[in-house]
């Protein structure tokens, strides 16, 4: 392959670590009823107490820290109810200041993540917000599980009690399915502490499991286990080796379910320590013993492992089972490649090679979802969809289903800025605080010489996003102009320019200009639409479903929602040169600066940036197009003007890009080709 910074390069973040199933696990006791009034009077003094242990990146709680929190569970099953005892010291509380605050984080507050369906397919966690008096469903509408929708306060409450340096939170959860001893349910919290009293911005988060994002994709709670009345207990412990490189790479954390083969709805995921060992209490009984990782980080590099052939143990009462170890091996890319790449002559035959070399993929990187079309002279010569829009709900991909097209977008917004550009409309050398001022950033003078050309080039000196900074704050990394840096922030600054400068909506204009001179409506939006809501898949982060969050406005930099049929019409347009004169096209195309690798990639081709479109110089000549990577999507569509060839696919996983950058070595680079071979 090419080398992932190749893909990297073209707007992509590709972190496969998501947290999800964050291992911990603890044990609920059945009790009599107990009165919702943060007293805790009525509790059973004998139940196990469960230390929250992790700040919200997953690090441990410092010692120093002055924070302490710790929960107990029970539950009855003659009224379905789980109930927490969440006990959190601390000698400064910052409270509300009334019944309705505005941001959440910016008080001491506390988040209970509860999943009743709990499934091993990615069920959703209902959000149950408390700040004092305050309380507040944090679901909302977005959930891709029918069930969380349907959560609310009437069945749940919570007391909220401070007394001294002791917040008391006693919480009462009616489940919507039957509850039952020896199964379990999801569980997890998420604390925010202030120190300051009227100061919001030291906030600190703590949770029980591991990971942020517990609601944006399902499966990221701990398991919280009901213990029968009358449940014996053994011990399993093993060791799971994940393959590694090196001594130096000394993580060897991963993720193991451990299921009853006699009863589906008892099951616990637990994650090992950095030696790939683990231990944990379970009832007595048979269980099955799988991994659940499959792509895996080994070095700087993405690997995809085998997953180990499951494991059935017995667990005896007050006895330790030893289940040995289960040994995972990095597995070779399932495709064999093509000598030449497919797409140079492809044909009626090779659309089932294709079909199985999809399929394999898809189940290598752990993708659901595909939407994928090939050109050639000026048409479409293959269209095909696969796989499924959800895994929670196994709903199927159509050809009506919309991806989220990611960072593909700024080429849309580009070659719109283009089309201006040639008409007169805005010049690409003027510096863009002449049309508008950027007041957030115009404390630094450097900010005065970016121009649309920087923007397009990414040569502003912006953050990629504002938000990755340690502050939150916009700032400029380097003098515009003189070096690479990718800058989704520029985007949106020029789109507020483009929008001031023709007072128009920016939507609007990008329809006008690109959408549909280029032929790819109606099956694009770029906000919040009806139609979004009815067809577009679900993203998947680490093979599970998460929720859709539409923008309320175009996002020029990543907000494009289309499908591979429709989009292959922009591709068709570029080869075409249309929209555009012969002379903005070369304008466009120009070398405005090289991008270069990341540390220990390995050589690819060369690559450079145009205005708006990643280039690189390929053993066919130049290719050029455009990646995206939202999290939970990723696409990547390229054209070949040589050989008037191009490719268009878009994932609905994380793990996408690696399917990509499997599809062009299939179509385009073939096996007798060396992939970091150049074009003169």
């Amino acid at each position: 392959m090419v080398g992932r910074a190749c893909f990297v390069l073209l707007g992509l973040c590709c972190a496969l670590d998501s947290g999800a199933d964050n291992g911990e696990i603890a044990h609920a006791y059945s009790v009599d009823a107990i009165q919702i009034d943060g007293r805790l009077n009525d509790w059973p003094e004998d139940l196990p107490v469960f230390q929250v242990q992790r700040q919200g990146d997953g690090s441990p709680v410092a010692p120093d820290s002055g924070f302490n929190a710790t929960f107990r569970a029970a539950y009855r099953l003659e009224s379905n109810t789980v109930y927490l005892a969440l006990t959190v010291i601390d000698d400064v509380h910052v409270g509300s200041p009334d019944e309705a605050p505005g941001e959440w984080t910016d008080y001491d507050a506390v988040i209970a993540y509860v999943d009743f369906n709990h499934t091993v397919t990615g069920s959703g966690a209902a959000l149950y917000l408390a700040i004092d008096q305050h309380r507040e469903m944090m679901s909302g509408d977005t959930s891709w599980d029918a069930d969380i929708v349907e959560a609310g306060w009437d069945s749940a409450d919570v007391a909220v009690v401070r007394d001294g340096d002791t917040t008391i939170y006693e919480w009462q959860f009616t489940s919507p399915r039957p509850l039952a001893a020896n199964a379990t349910i999801g569980l997890d919290f998420l604390i925010v502490d202030h120190d300051v009293p009227g100061e919001t911005t030291d906030g600190s988060l703590y949770s029980w499991g591991r990971g942020f994002g517990k609601s944006q994709a399902g499966g990221r709670t701990a398991d919280l286990l009901l213990v029968g009345q009358d449940t014996q207990f053994g011990t399993l412990r093993g060791t799971a080796l994940m393959p590694v490189e090196s001594e130096d790479d000394e993580d060897r954390s991963m993720r193991l379910r451990v299921q009853s083969m006699t009863d589906p709805e008892l099951w616990v995921q637990v994650r090992t320590d950095d030696q790939g060992e683990y231990e944990l209490a379970l009832p007595v009984g048979q269980y099955k013993v799988s991994s659940v990782d499959q792509v895996i980080w080994v070095g700087d590099r993405p690997d995809v492992i085998a997953p180990a052939e499951p494991m059935e143990i017995a667990i005896k009462a007050n006895a330790v089972t030893d289940a040995g170890s289960m040994k995972l091996v990095v597995v070779d890319e399932p495709v064999l490649m093509p000598a030449q790449g497919a797409l140079f002559d492809f044909s009626a035959k090779d659309e089932a090679s294709l079909e199985q070399a999809m399929d394999a993929w898809m189940d290598h990187y752990q993708v659901p979802g595909v939407s994928l079309a090939l050109v050639k002279d000026g048409e479409v010569i293959h269209h095909a969809v696969y796989g499924e829009q959800s895994v929670y709900s196994g709903e199927r991909v159509t050809e009506a289903t919309l991806f989220e097209a990611a960072s593909i977008t700024k080429t849309v917004f580009a070659f719109t800025v283009n089309r201006l550009a040639e008409r007169g409309e805005i010049d690409l050398d003027r510096p863009l605080h002449t049309y508008l001022p950027f007041e957030e950033i115009a404390h630094d003078e450097r900010y005065e010489k970016i121009t649309a050309r920087h923007v397009l080039s990414h040569q502003t000196g912006f953050p990629n996003w504002r938000w990755a900074n340690d502050d939150g704050e916009m700032d400029i990394k380097f003098y515009p102009g003189i070096q690479y840096g990718y800058s989704g922030e520029g985007f949106e600054y020029l789109g507020r320019v483009v929008s001031h400068i023709l007072g128009e909506p920016l939507e609007d204009i990008v329809r006008r200009e690109t959408v549909e001179v280029m032929g790819f409506t109606p099956r694009t939006f770029f906000a919040e639409a009806p139609e979004l809501h009815e067809q577009t898949s679900r993203g998947h982060l680490s093979g599970m479903t998460g929720p859709h969050d539409f923008p309320s406005e175009i996002g020029v930099a990543y907000s494009m929602y289309t499908e591979a049929n429709s989009f292959a019409n922009f591709l068709i347009g570029l080869l075409a040169k249309k929209g555009l004169s012969a002379e903005s096209y070369a304008l466009m195309l120009e070398p405005q600066v090289a991008v270069p690798a990341e540390p220990g990639e390995k050589p690819g081709w060369p690559a450079r940036y145009g205005l708006g479109f990643h280039m690189m110089n390929s053993p066919f000549g130049l290719a050029f197009g455009h990646g995206g990577h939202n999290g939970n999507f990723s696409c990547l569509f390229e054209v070949y003007p040589e050989h008037d060839m191009g490719f268009v696919v878009f994932t609905n996983a994380d793990n996408g890009w690696l399917l990509a950058e499997s599809l062009r070595e299939y179509l385009v680079i073939g096996a007798a080709v060396d992939a970091g071979e150049s074009a003169d």
